[in-house]
């Protein structure tokens, strides 16, 4: 996958967002359509969850 910043003017493509995506995400070997744009927030919140669901819980350890 590639992060890189958006060079168009868009709109943040998750739900009701509404802001100006600063973002796009392109997987790799896909075409240019399957791309997300994504404004700082909505990155940082996908993160975040990324993140939590990444660490192991005191369950597993």
């Amino acid at each position: 996958m590639e992060l890189t910043k958006c060079k168009y003017k868009m709109r943040c493509e998750l739900g009701a967002c509404g802001n100006r995506a600063d973002y796009t995400l392109a997987p790799s070997r896909t075409g240019i359509r399957s791309s997300m744009h994504l404004c700082s927030a909505c990155l940082g919140e996908i993160a975040e969850l990324a993140r939590k669901a990444m660490r192991p819980s005191e369950e597993e350890a």
